[in-house]
């Protein structure tokens, strides 16, 4: 009796051993994809995988990644970048529902809000950065050393720094408060982040758009070099490698 017990459950078993193989495939293959810089590629074993286990941590995470990565790829090339921005804010949206105290699932759904603000009315880009700075902020308050978080402030502060009056009053009435910016905070929270990240590119590609507003040419093209120096891991990256190497080219002209 106890023999076809254990024998019944083998056969229980079974089902899922194949299953969590079968995702463990999906996801290595994927990745290998996303390493290899094929994004779309990637997404469609993510996809794939994400019909089995739509509740896995691993699987979301991958997914709000490369939508948001597919997303800033076809940003200037057509119109589907909304739609990818849209799909990632969803998965990272059920990423936070299943941990609300992870840093991560803060940081994704500040990421994919902010890079919905573009195509949104001066009303909705405001509601939106709120959601913004709250769960990058959140993002730190768990983990201090989450480079990527302050990345996300920098970029907040930065492009605060523009508002105009109109875009101000309409803030202080969703933020409760007069939103200014700083370009000196924002190059603050690039230094904290690659302290927290020396390998990080996002921070010292960011870093350049700050120095420029700053009016540091020199720095921005250090950060530009920093960029280039440093290993490509995604077609992301690849794409952020050829903008630095254009930008730092069009220095160098400037600066004869």
């Amino acid at each position: 009796m106890h023999g076809k017990f254990l024998a019944f459950l083998v056969v229980l078993t079974l089902p899922f051993c194949a299953r969590g193989q079968e995702l463990e495939t999906l996801l290595q293959s994927g990745d290998d994809r996303f390493f290899h810089q094929e994004t779309d590629e990637a997404l469609r074993y993510y996809e794939k995988a994400y019909a089995i286990a739509p509740r896995n941590d691993e699987i979301l995470l991958r997914l709000v990644r490369a939508q948001c990565d597919l997303g800033w790829l076809h940003l200037h090339t057509d119109t589907s970048s909304q739609s990818y921005y849209l799909h990632a804010a969803a998965f990272a949206e059920s990423l936070l529902a299943l941990n609300p105290s992870s840093p991560a699932a803060h940081f994704w759904v500040s990421l994919t809000q902010g890079s919905l603000i573009p195509f949104g009315s001066i009303s909705e880009k405001m509601s939106r950065g709120k959601e913004v700075r709250f769960h990058a902020e959140r993002a730190i308050e768990l983990d201090s050393t989450f480079a990527l978080a302050y990345v996300v402030l920098a970029v907040f502060e930065r492009e605060s720094s523009k508002l105009s009056w109109f875009e101000r009053t309409i803030a202080r009435v969703i933020f409760g408060e007069d939103l200014h910016g700083s370009l000196a905070r924002s190059e603050e929270l690039l230094e904290k982040a690659v302290q927290c990240d020396p390998g990080s590119s996002y921070a010292f590609y960011e870093m350049y758009f700050t120095k420029m507003a700053m009016g540091d040419k020199d720095g921005a093209a250090e950060s530009l070099k920093k960029v280039l120096s440093l290993p490509v891991r995604s077609e992301r990256e690849e794409r952020q490698h050829q903008h630095a190497q254009e930008r730092l080219a069009e220095l160098d002209v400037s600066a004869r």
